[in-house]
């Protein structure tokens, strides 16, 4: 039996002992439920010992559970700093790094920062994994992820990326586009969406008026760059990411829709564990990706 300690579940296990139950603790993880259960019972496994009694209705600490509880915290806290040591000791940064983020700012910004990153820090190996919620850092086990918001309520730290917008844009010929001057205009325009949730409706903003349009699209798509490419093609009006959609615009293939009205946020974050979870690895591909996002930034305010 291995009875060494997997960090990732021994963090999971303080968690649910410091906010009471399973549920509790996942939402201050962002994980699902179902994550923290197995992640405890590995922990369990491994141990060779049972931490927590359940029932459907309540869960207790065993005496066992209350002495890891006890030290767990300062665990924690020296095998962090220890990693830090380790990857701070007058080096250049080196290892692996496992990062999540959307499959869309994947495919649109991370080919030339990966290969800048990679130039800078030859000793890095970097991998990157489709993620969507900050709960995919403890059921992944990643360094970090980029994740679009907003974001749910957690105990994990999120530092802002992109303050981003949603733009709604056609192609310049679509038939009916002239006579759109209002969010209400767009009834009976053929929609192109990309659902967000189960309702189906664009929200619109304008100073401090707030327009909530429920809307049946003629086509549904489950990626943002799809949507793009059939408003080009003339399939109809879509909202995408502004990132996403200005250059389409810059290049005339695509005009904007309602200028006066924008979309909602769509702001990028970066999302790790805790600030003593950053090791100079992961501060490093930070840096790079922060240099190519104000870079971006700057170059868009200048034209």
């Amino acid at each position: 039996m291995d009875n060494d300690f997997d960090l990732t579940a021994l963090r999971v296990f303080h968690s649910v002992v410091r906010s009471g139950s399973f549920s509790a603790a996942a939402r201050d993880l962002g994980a699902p439920r179902s994550t923290v259960a197995k992640k405890v019972a590995d922990l369990e496994s491994s141990l060779g010992v049972r931490l927590v009694e359940r029932t459907t209705r309540s869960m207790r600490v065993t005496t066992e559970g209350e002495v890891l509880a006890s030290r767990a915290e300062r665990l924690l806290a020296d095998a962090s700093d220890l990693r830090r040591r380790l990857t701070d000791a007058g080096q250049a940064p080196r290892g692996h790094l496992r990062v999540g983020m959307p499959e869309l700012f994947e495919q649109i910004s991370m080919g030339p920062i990966a290969a800048h990153f990679r130039h800078r820090y030859p000793e890095i190996t970097l991998e990157l994994v489709t993620s969507r919620q900050p709960g995919d850092l403890i059921e992944a086990e990643l360094d970090a992820i980029i994740a679009f918001g907003p974001l749910p309520e957690s105990s994990l730290v999120a530092r802002q990326l992109i303050k981003g917008s949603m733009t709604t844009v056609a192609a310049p010929g679509l038939p009916g586009l002239d006579a759109v001057r209002h969010p209400r205009d767009l009834d009976g325009m053929p929609l192109i969406d990309v659902p967000q949730h189960w309702i189906r409706q664009w929200a619109f903003v304008r100073g401090d008026e707030e327009e909530v349009l429920r809307i049946t699209p003629v086509l549904t798509f489950g990626s943002m760059l799809t949507a793009r490419d059939a408003a080009v093609a003339g399939g109809g009006v879509t909202k995408i990411p502004t990132i996403l959609a200005r250059p389409e615009i810059a290049a005339g293939r695509l005009v904007e829709v309602l200028p006066d009205w924008r979309g909602p946020a769509k702001d990028l974050f970066v999302v790790f564990p805790s600030a003593r979870s950053v090791t100079t690895r992961l501060r490093a591909f930070l840096d790079v990706l922060r240099e190519h996002v104000e870079a971006g930034a700057a170059a868009r305010r200048q034209d």
